[in-house]
């Protein structure tokens, strides 16, 4: 009895909570979202009222076609699905939806009309001399040809004409605004749609879709490089540096070209590259890949080595300070052991030589080959180090300014206090920050992965260094590492990797361009909200000034240059090179150094 009871009383709970078990969703209505002609998927182009679209390319032959229309939630009734049938006019699709409602449907596959052939009575006309877009057929005729009674026939794929008869004599003048082209009316496959075509007979020029000129961020545009004809793909080239990411951009076509009015030119991110079309005077609407801007200016100071009058190999690192610059190194003319590091104004007047006292000489030991500046214009002299023994002190040497006349040994170090495996000859170095108050110092070890990181906080300096190691060995004499305000760049030269990579602050590496660029110092600037890159690359015997905003960082914005100036052929026997930022009178500036070149400094901003 008791199991009975409590039988009875489960059936009664369950009978009470049914209801909550019911499932109250329901299923949206079934619909067409693509068919498969021929085995190639289109989505529909609109599916409202019952009614699918979808549009091929012009002159698509639409008689005898395998057909498969994909319905969501439901399936197809009627027709059948992947036979080959006649889409020259629209067919009815019957559909079940999950919903349990049925519903007709309206597949309608249009393919425009595609001219085949233009002939006109009396006048031979080469094929390509006739140029047949979405909206207009343009005929180029030789000069002098009269054009009031043309006899023309028409011939279309797709199409039959509607509103003339092959062969009829017709004046085809026009002068807008007050009398249009005439306006040739083609019957669809379909047998309703009417596709219209401004006919045009000119002498005068037609050709292609070009795009002249743009204006990006209110800059106009000083040329339009053509990197592939084939393939429509340009470069703008601009004068100044302005927010490439977020810019206005105007397209300047060619006279008689038309811009699709689509194109939104407001929020573009330039340095991504972008696309638009236009249709040329032959009527044919092309696509134009637009690759990111690159910055065309003459430099402010151009200084070649010679004029520097220092010996071969001997100028070596340069570097901003305080609105002026100054350039490290250990031989002038061949005849003379003197040394140094000289100051100079942007004209490239020579200012003064920094004070040395007793702190390094021109030798391979305790010599400077390479130096550095922060954001307040103190000055960084590392000691190269070669041929320094376990025990040999070697010194970074500091500079308040150029004017300074007491620098002092900011940071002392040794191979064996080090605990380096290797000798403690330096690579480069580099900082980010200030002295005067926080900053991170590199120094990489030559021909060696190992990368000693001091840090200053509050203006004082941790003695004792970290240190790293660089994802790459075989590096050569002279590479660096930069800070930045994430991590670290490299700038390398070796058996391994040459050229820039981005690196975590523990040294992983995220990003790299191709190996093949060698180089051995950079810097990077936090400017405006975006990021830069400034280096030198030594490619086929040639510096490669080069600008790269890495504000979103990728392989795509280290491989796309935002600036790119190449040299002259040149014999660099240490691969040294430098760059530099400098906000100087609130302008963005750069600067370019590369050993038996030259030195350049370009105003970025106008």
């Amino acid at each position: 009895m008791r199991k009975i009871f409590y039988l009875l009383m489960s059936l009664i709970l369950l009978s009470s909570c049914d209801d909550s078990f019911k499932d109250d969703r329901s299923y949206q209505s079934a619909r067409i979202v693509a068919v498969k002609l021929n085995n190639v998927l289109y989505n529909i182009a609109q599916n409202d009222m019952n009614e699918a679209k979808v549009v091929l390319p012009a002159g698509t032959n639409l008689k005898d076609v395998k057909t498969e229309i994909l319905v969501s939630n439901g399936t197809v009734v009627t027709p059948e699905n992947n036979v080959n049938r006649d889409l020259t006019k629209p067919i009815d699709v019957s559909i079940y939806g999950q919903d349990g409602q049925s519903s007709v449907w309206k597949l309608i596959v249009q393919s425009p009309p595609s001219l085949t052939s233009l002939t006109v009575a009396g006048l031979p006309i080469a094929k390509d001399k006739i140029f047949f877009g979405k909206t207009s057929i343009i005929v180029q005729i030789p000069v002098g040809t009269d054009i009031t009674k043309l006899a023309v026939s028409y011939e279309f794929k797709n199409g039959t004409l509607n509103n003339y008869v092959n062969g009829t004599e017709k004046d085809y003048t026009f002068n807008l605004p007050s009398k249009a082209p005439f306006s040739l009316e083609v019957l669809g496959a379909d047998g309703v749609t009417i596709y219209k075509y401004d006919v045009v007979f000119t002498s005068e020029k037609v050709g292609p879709a070009k795009i002249n000129s743009m204006v990006i961020n209110g800059d106009t545009t000083s040329e339009i490089i053509i990197v592939d004809a084939d393939k429509n793909i340009i470069q703008p080239v601009v004068p100044y540096l302005t927010n490439f990411s977020d810019a206005t951009v105007v397209i300047n076509a060619a006279f008689g070209n038309t811009v699709d009015p689509n194109f939104k030119g407001t929020n573009v991110n330039t340095l991504l590259g972008f696309k638009v079309k236009a249709t040329g005077t032959d009527g044919i609407e092309r696509e134009f890949t637009v690759k990111n801007p690159i910055i065309k200016m003459n430099p402010i100071l151009e200084k070649s080595h010679a004029e520097f009058g220092f010996a071969a190999n001997a100028g070596s690192s340069a570097g901003f300070t305080n609105g002026n610059v100054v350039i490290a190194f250990h031989q002038l003319a061949a005849s003379t052991a003197t040394f140094g590091i000289n100051g100079y104004d942007l004209s490239g007047n020579y200012l003064n030589g920094l004070a040395t006292g007793s702190l390094f000489d021109g030798g391979a030991v305790t010599g400077i080959r390479k130096i550095a500046t922060d954001d307040n214009g103190n000055i960084l002299g590392v000691q190269l180090g070669a041929g320094a023994s376990a025990t040999t002190t070697l010194s970074i040497v500091r500079w308040n300014s150029i004017t300074d006349t007491a620098p002092t040994k900011y940071i002392t170090y040794s191979q064996s206090g080090l605990g380096l495996a290797v000798a403690a000859r330096s690579a480069g170095i580099n900082i980010s920050g200030s002295l005067n108050g926080n900053a991170t110092i590199t120094v990489p070890i030559a021909s060696n992965n190992a990368v000693l990181v001091w840090k200053v906080t509050s203006g004082v300096l941790n003695p004792t260094p970290t240190k790293q190691a660089f994802p790459y060995t075989g590096t050569a004499n002279y590479y660096s590492v930069q800070p930045d305000d994430t991590g670290f760049v490299g700038a390398s030269t070796g058996t391994a990797y040459s050229g820039i990579n981005l690196l975590s602050s523990s040294f992983a590496e995220s990003f790299k361009i191709t190996s093949g660029s060698a180089t051995t110092d950079c810097k990077t600037i936090v400017y405006k909200g975006r990021k830069y890159i400034a280096y030198v690359s030594l490619i086929g015997g040639k510096h490669v000034f080069r600008l790269v905003d890495y504000t979103t960082p990728s392989v795509a914005a280290l491989e796309s240059p935002i600036l790119e100036v190449t040299g002259a052929a040149v014999s660099n026997a240490n691969n040294t090179t430098d760059a530099d930022f400098a906000v100087i009178n609130g302008k963005l500036h750069v600067l370019y150094y590369g050993t038996n070149d030259k030195l350049a400094v370009y105003k970025l901003e106008q």
